[in-house]
């Protein structure tokens, strides 16, 4: 397990003076490239060897963010190691040891000619094993994602800011995307009600000059959404499901 240290800094904070949440999650994928760097299957390593990993699902949950000037540390290790997927978990807690919240990351290892997974059990590399930990966190699973058809939608044009060193819609954009509609369409009140917890599941890619639509559906109006983004072809890019205060 290894712990890294941050603080909420000036333009890294929402308009409540809160951590915004596309800065923590981007955060947490840097702890998750950090760590892997450290135990030797980081980014380039991976790629050098025709590989690459991939964001499956995400689930975060903050019952409390951290505030501007306020200290922050992440933790994170390797849970679970299973077929083509790999559980990567993460503890945020202040500078006291004060849980703020936790995070659940699954990733798969890819290989970059064919686009398809790689039998994580049978890739040569310790360093897989060398990160995990038997630590646990007090989160419950993922939410099953079910949006209707006709549930109230907007649609967006993928601009340049859009995209990470792939070429293609950036992780963390789809949650804000997903979220930012959410208050859009149903009109929540930008102060009083802000996200506690964001499970996104990843299907498909989408690149610049394509367009996602974002339809949500309301379970418990001011409280539980479901959201589906999809590409121009009708091709699902994301799922997401946001809990709200």
């Amino acid at each position: 397990m290894e712990v890294y240290k941050y603080q909420v800094e000036p333009f890294s904070e929402d308009h409540t003076g809160r951590l915004s949440w596309g800065v923590l999650g981007n955060t947490l994928l840097r702890v998750a490239e950090h760590s892997a760097i450290r135990h030797g299957f980081g980014y380039d390593t991976m790629h050098s060897a025709g590989k690459a990993w991939v964001l499956s699902r995400l689930l975060i949950e903050m019952p409390r963010m951290p505030r501007m000037g306020e200290a922050y540390h992440v933790s994170t290790w390797v849970a679970r190691i299973y077929r083509q997927f790999t559980d990567r978990l993460f503890t945020i807690s202040d500078s006291n040891g004060q849980v703020l919240g936790h995070a659940i990351s699954v990733w798969a290892l890819i290989d970059i000619n064919t686009r398809q997974p790689v039998g994580l059990s049978e890739y040569p590399n310790p360093g897989f094993h060398a990160a995990m930990d038997t630590g646990t966190i007090p989160l419950t699973g993922f939410t099953r994602p079910k949006t209707a058809p006709d549930a109230p939608c907007r649609t967006l044009n993928i601009v340049p800011s859009d995209l990470d060193i792939n070429g293609h819609v950036n992780s963390i954009r789809y949650l804000q995307m997903a979220t930012d509609s959410i208050y859009n369409i149903y009109g929540l009140d930008i102060n009083a009600c802000r996200p506690r917890r964001v499970e996104m599941t990843y299907v498909a890619e989408t690149f610049y000059g394509d367009s996602l639509t974002v339809r949500a559906e309301a379970k418990s109006p001011g409280g539980e959404y479901h959201a589906l983004l999809t590409r121009s072809d009708g091709t699902a890019a994301a799922r997401a499901v946001a809990f709200f205060n």
